[in-house]
């Protein structure tokens, strides 16, 4: 029987979520006591939630967690575990948690992982099973003991769901299936009735199955027998084989017996009969020789001298016979040298033979080739079909003489046809002259309009700086007007006449400059006409800045110094152009210090000739 022992309580209702509260249960009964709202409910919704998975109704949006604003949090963390016996009374740890965040309008309830264990005893490892793994709420009734129904409706059934036994009579059905395990009784005897069935089909077949074995095994059983019987008479058979062989054997190895006397007998009747043979070749030959042979009554000198003779006629017969052979070696090598000449004149024959056929074959073929020639090109040979050589020479000639007039029209077109590409050839040359030179006339007037450009650039700037100078310059003219009111009544007091000339040199300056002034003027009011020009300026300078402001990022870039300009085929071009409106902004940069100097002599020059007329004033 399983017991529960300890309860663990964080987080959950009116439990406090930073404290655990541990509740233990003792045997064999723990009542639990105390005031309204305390969490006597709460520790039976808590047994319930351990143990089967399931929260207490009305729950939902976290209210079985503690209120986040209660605590002054935006999370609170929800614990219970429980720790038992299970029905095999091994200690046990169940732990289940609940997470809940306090967003800004909405509240978020979140299960954590959840996990049960087996104690570590003295025999036994600690051993933990998370819900990852394995269905936690199936695997804690088992550990109980009870189901799952049980401890929903009838252990730890909650107050507001107590009334079950009152609801309806479907209901109530269900309730009771599910606590007495109906269900399971009926499902086990449509399983028993079904098992019976197939029990009941599988009997039949095998008693067909049996039926069929034991016709069978009798069949088998007469087979054994025939073959029991057959395989005593194959045993006697090959006993009768097996005798058969020994004898067999013995009477061949009396064949071999007397194979071998056979072929001694034979052997010795060939060397009785060759030993015959050979006596009467012997008798023969001696009575040929008794007959043939004349007895000499000699003495043994004249025997030796006699022999000697025969010896010498023996010797000079030898080599009258070596010289013969000789002579017939050399016959039968003239023969062989002139039955091999005879081969090649065969040959050649036959080669000259089928030459002739072939040249006759080709002759006769001639005709029709020249009929076809003359017919193609028009040739008139008469008697065409004729195969004299006479007629194949004329065609010869007359091919001849038309591939020549071809070869000669093919020259003639060939050298029309070279002149008219050399003519076409210098008409390209031409043309690509032009083009080139049209190039360099476009790049001449591109260096020219970024030229003009940078003028009318640098005019513009002198005529916004004499804009800006107009007040001045008023200044300066109601000054020499003053100035001049002055020298002419100095000039009418006979003062210094020094002054007035220096007076009046000034003045040709202001004139001047006034001249100056109004031509530059002039010169931007004319260009200020031109609104096409002035759109191409102001394309021009935005291109000028964009070029400047890249070149001062190049040139202040790290990497520009290790920037190798062969590798790129334009950078030559660019550098160039770069370096040629480098020179155009220095020179005009210096011919507006230059004027930014005249203009500040003329200032110094007009400051002293005040200071001159002052003084005269003074004197």
């Amino acid at each position: 029987m399983s017991v529960i022992r300890k309860l663990l309580i964080q987080g959950v209702r009116s439990f406090d979520p930073q404290n655990q509260d541990i509740i233990e249960f003792y045997t064999p009964l723990t009542i639990i006591v105390g005031q309204n709202g305390c969490g006597k409910t709460t520790v039976i919704e808590c047994l319930k939630y351990i143990t089967t998975g399931e929260l207490p109704p009305n729950s939902k949006g976290g209210a079985f967690i503690h209120d986040p604003k209660l605590a002054g949090e935006n999370e609170v963390k929800a614990q219970v575990k429980l720790r038992f016996y299970n029905i095999s009374q091994r200690s046990m740890t169940c732990v289940r948690s609940m997470l809940l965040t306090q967003k800004k309008a909405t509240v978020t309830q979140k299960t954590l992982e959840g996990v049960l264990s087996f104690d570590a005893t003295s025999s036994e490892e600690k051993v933990s099973i998370s819900s990852r793994c394995s269905d936690l709420d199936a695997m804690m009734p088992e550990q109980l003991g009870v189901s799952k129904a049980v401890l929903d409706n009838v252990i730890f059934c909650h107050q507001e769901e107590s009334n079950w036994p009152l609801s309806e009579a479907s209901v109530l059905k269900k309730k009771f299936d599910e606590i007495f395990a109906a269900t399971r009784y009926t499902k086990a005897l449509e399983s028993i009735k079904t098992i019976r069935k197939n029990q009941t089909t599988e009997i039949r077949v095998q008693r067909t199955e049996l039926k069929h074995l034991e016709d069978k095994r009798s069949k088998s059983e007469r087979v054994k027998a025939e073959y029991e019987k057959s395989t005593m008479s194959v045993h006697g058979f090959k006993t009768r084989i097996a005798e058969l062989q020994k004898q067999e054997e013995q009477t061949v190895s009396q064949i071999e017996a007397l194979t071998v006397q056979m072929q001694e007998l034979m052997g010795l009747q060939t060397i009785v009969e060759g030993l015959k043979m050979n006596l009467s070749q012997k008798v023969a030959s001696y009575r040929e020789m008794a007959a043939n042979t004349n007895i000499l009554g000699l003495t043994d000198d004249e025997l030796q001298s006699l022999s000697v003779e025969i010896a010498s006629k023996i010797n000079s017969q030898d080599s009258a016979v070596h010289a013969k052979q000789e002579q017939r070696d050399s016959l039968r090598k003239q023969i062989d040298d002139l039955n091999m000449q005879i081969r090649q004149v065969g040959e050649e024959k036959n080669r000259l033979l089928s030459a002739q056929q072939n040249l006759q074959i080709k002759i006769s073929g001639r005709a029709t080739v020249v009929s076809e020639i003359s017919l193609l090109f028009e040739l008139a040979i008469e008697g065409m079909q004729d195969e004299s050589e006479e007629k194949a020479a004329e065609c010869v000639t007359m091919l001849n003489k038309l591939v020549a007039d071809i070869e000669g029209e093919r020259k003639d077109l060939s050298s029309e046809a070279h002149k008219t590409e050399t003519d076409l050839q210098s008409e390209i040359d031409k043309v690509q002259s032009r083009i080139s030179e049209h190039n360099v006339t476009m790049a001449t007037c591109s260096k020219q309009v970024a030229v003009n450009t940078q003028e009318i650039r640098n005019l513009q700037q002198k005529y916004d700086s004499l804009k800006v100078d107009d007040s001045m310059m008023q200044n300066i003219a109601k000054e020499i007007e003053t100035e001049n009111e002055l020298l002419a009544k100095a000039q009418a007091q006979d003062n210094d006449a020094a002054l007035g000339n220096i007076a009046k040199q000034k003045r040709i300056e202001l004139v001047s400059t006034g001249e100056e002034i109004s031509n530059l003027q002039t010169e931007i009011t004319r260009n200020n006409q031109q609104a096409d020009t002035r759109a191409k300026l102001a394309l021009a300078r935005k291109e000028l800045e964009n070029n400047e402001a890249r070149s001062k990022e190049l040139l202040s870039d790290p990497g520009y110094a290790a920037y190798q300009p062969d590798a790129d085929p334009l950078g030559g071009v660019e550098n160039k152009r770069f370096s040629m409106i480098s020179q155009n902004i220095n020179r005009k940069k210096q011919s507006v210090a230059d004027l930014n100097d005249k203009a500040k002599q003329c200032h110094n020059d007009l400051s002293s000739t005040r200071v001159r007329l002052d003084m005269a004033k003074q004197s």
